[in-house]
């Protein structure tokens, strides 16, 4: 082999240089172009949302006022909608103090005793005849004070509740029925009642009319701790408690008297002033009037699953 010329050496440098600059313009100076481009796309992008700063800055000024005026409204309508039902520090205390009739203070008196106040007013403003009373019932409330149905069938503590009632009432005309329908949205300390699904038949001044008021409660009370010690599953032992507390046939902490003349109800609770008698089940309701003279109409039609509001008359 013949040694390498100059020329050859030349030659061997120009296609070494030439290799080395494609492989550069290929790693270094597309790269850059390509990160340049890049930079450029993300500059365009902060200059979009910079030249919207001045807009999204006013719409973030509207929506911390709408946000402020929604929470004055909702502290007007929660102070008139919303009651405190009065839960206490654990699941047994609340059973016993709150949704055990306790003269007119449990939850379930105070309820009820609000939407026949309400009833028995309409009656006098707009002539409306509620012809179902006995529908207003509340669900029973053992023989476990983990587990009761606070709101509607298996709504146990949480922070909504709902009651739900079909209603039958009388008018003398239809425009006495609409301020009726209306009317309940005045009612306090129930939660926030919703008409739904009204059917008016007959004719003035003998208006028949169905509908259901549903009454939703956010629940502004502290949620009591659950007792693990309940089980409703116990035997036939029971609690002891203070007042001669005694249990039911049915394992819970049923069966209550109170002074002498009171009993307990079979196997429901009994306390209270004298004729306020337990319902079947351990309904919660079933309040007799005083001295023991049983008030008009059906008791207990809700059976085992409630209290009926014509026992509270």
């Amino acid at each position: 082999m013949s040694r390498l010329t100059l020329l050859h050496i030349n030659i061997i440098g120009v296609v070494v240089a030439l290799l080395v600059g494609a492989g550069l313009y290929f790693t270094i100076i597309t790269g850059a172009m390509e990160t340049r481009k890049k930079a450029e796309a993300d500059h365009s992008e902060v200059e979009g949302r910079a030249s919207k700063l001045a807009s999204a800055t006013r719409a973030l000024e509207q929506a911390n006022a709408d946000k402020a005026q929604a929470e004055a409204d909702w502290a007007v309508y929660e102070k008139q909608y919303m009651p405190v039902i009065g839960y206490s520090r654990d699941r047994l205390t609340t059973w016993l103090r709150t949704f055990v009739p306790n003269r007119g203070k449990s939850w379930p008196e105070r309820f009820i005793r609000t939407i026949r106040t309400h009833m028995a007013r309409e009656r006098k403003t707009n002539q409306i005849d509620w012809d179902n009373p006995g529908a207003l019932v509340l669900p029973s409330y053992g023989p476990d004070p983990n587990t009761i149905d606070v709101g509607q069938p298996g709504e146990s503590y949480g922070p909504v509740v709902h009651y739900s009632y079909q209603m039958a009432v009388r008018a003398r005309s239809i425009d006495k029925l609409m301020r009726h329908i209306r009317s309940w949205t005045s009612l306090s300390q129930a939660g926030v009642p919703v008409v739904d699904g009204l059917q008016v038949t007959g004719n003035s001044p003998n208006l028949n009319a169905t509908y259901t008021v549903t009454f939703t409660i956010i629940v502004r009370d502290e949620i009591p701790a659950p007792v693990p010690r309940i089980s409703a599953s116990g035997g036939g032992g029971a609690m002891g408690g203070p007042g001669g507390m005694r249990g039911g046939p049915m394992g819970g902490p049923m069966g209550m008297s109170g002074p002498p003349g009171m009993m307990g109800g079979p196997p429901g609770m009994a306390g209270g002033p004298p004729g306020m008698v337990g319902g079947p089940g351990g309904a919660p309701m079933g309040m007799g009037s005083a001295g023991g003279m049983s008030a008009p109409g059906p008791r207990n039609s809700g059976g085992a699953g409630g209290a009926t509001a014509e026992a509270m008359d």
